[in-house]
């Protein structure tokens, strides 16, 4: 792909995948990382996107280096999620409930916490969604679901 078109997309979608990564990843460093990674991918491919799917194909290929990057052997067992909660809440304009729902759900486990945060805080639909963690349409549905019930209980208790 050419710097121009790389840079293009850079400026477009970088502070999208900076969050995306962030919420995935719960460290700043690491999602500056994975976001490098995958402008540094773009640069060594010979990839066309349509304008359309732009947006899904960066998506998709940072959740996979967030995944790569949590197998890894070098990755850090220790996240410090309320950090990565408080340095993403600084992209979104919170008011104080909003921050308490936003600090629970940054506390929840990965696997219903990215489903989450895709369809309610990136505004992608089950289907999207289901394609860019590899699964289920159905499955998504589920954690969404199984998320909600959890979130729900944990701000039932801190009330």
């Amino acid at each position: 792909m050419k710097n121009d078109e790389v840079v293009r997309l850079f400026d477009l979608y970088a502070g999208d995948l900076f969050r995306f990564a962030l919420s995935y990843m719960g460290s700043k460093q690491d999602a500056e990382d994975v976001v490098q990674e995958v402008f540094l991918k773009l640069l060594n491919k010979t990839v066309f996107l349509k304008a359309d799917y732009e947006k899904a194909y960066l998506m998709k290929m940072t959740a996979n280096g967030c995944k790569n990057l949590l197998k890894s052997p070098a990755h850090k067992t220790g996240v410090d999620l309320e950090a990565a909660a408080e340095e993403l809440a600084c992209f979104y304009e919170l008011g104080e409930d909003d921050k308490e729902v936003y600090d629970a759900l940054m506390k929840m486990d990965e696997t219903l916490r990215i489903p989450l945060y895709l369809h309610y805080y990136e505004d992608y639909s089950y289907k999207d969604a289901a394609k860019f963690l590899k699964l289920s349409e159905s499955a998504v549905a589920m954690r969404i679901k199984r998320g909600k019930e959890q979130l729900r209980e944990r701000l039932e208790k801190s009330i």
